[in-house]
């Protein structure tokens, strides 16, 4: 762990992780503006994709199927979207940059949990990364509670 390192601080948030492995936590992210949206955290604190083992790929390799097919059974989510881009880290000196995937599960059609209603408006095209949805601990439960069930 880096303690300068702005993902490593939030590594260890049990009330927000949905699965841990060896090398990877799956944590949901508090901003719901798509249903399911998680990160996937490399436990190490490692800067490039390169730097990954391959024991470190294969399980995220596992993760991402898990991740998916848990998000299609517990929330009806299809496609995903994937992105591991790290461009925050470079915005301060020196840069710290952890490697980390953000996922977004995408609906075509809205979901409601806890009577509220997920809508994907950008269906079909790039996701918004300006769309959020702030949820109650409940609701936030709720979804963390059905991705862990249907892993």
């Amino acid at each position: 762990m880096n303690k300068n390192c702005v993902i490593c601080k939030h590594l260890d948030e049990p009330s927000r992780n949905i699965l841990t492995t060896d090398h990877w936590v799956v944590a949901l992210a508090s901003d719901q503006g798509y249903l399911g949206r998680c990160y996937v955290t490399l436990r190490q604190h490692k800067g490039d994709l390169s730097s990954l083992t391959s024991q470190g790929w294969a399980e995220f390799g596992a993760i991402a199927k898990q991740l998916e097919q848990a998000c299609q059974k517990a929330l009806g989510a299809a496609p995903f979207n994937w992105a591991c881009m790290m461009n925050n880290a470079y915005q301060v000196k020196p840069a710290e940059p952890h490697v980390h995937w953000h996922f977004r599960p995408r609906y075509e059609e809205s979901v409601e949990i806890n009577g509220l209603t997920f809508t994907d408006p950008q269906f079909g095209h790039h996701y918004d990364r300006d769309q959020r949805q702030k949820v109650d601990s409940k609701t936030f439960q709720t979804i963390l509670g059905k991705i862990k069930t249907s892993l």
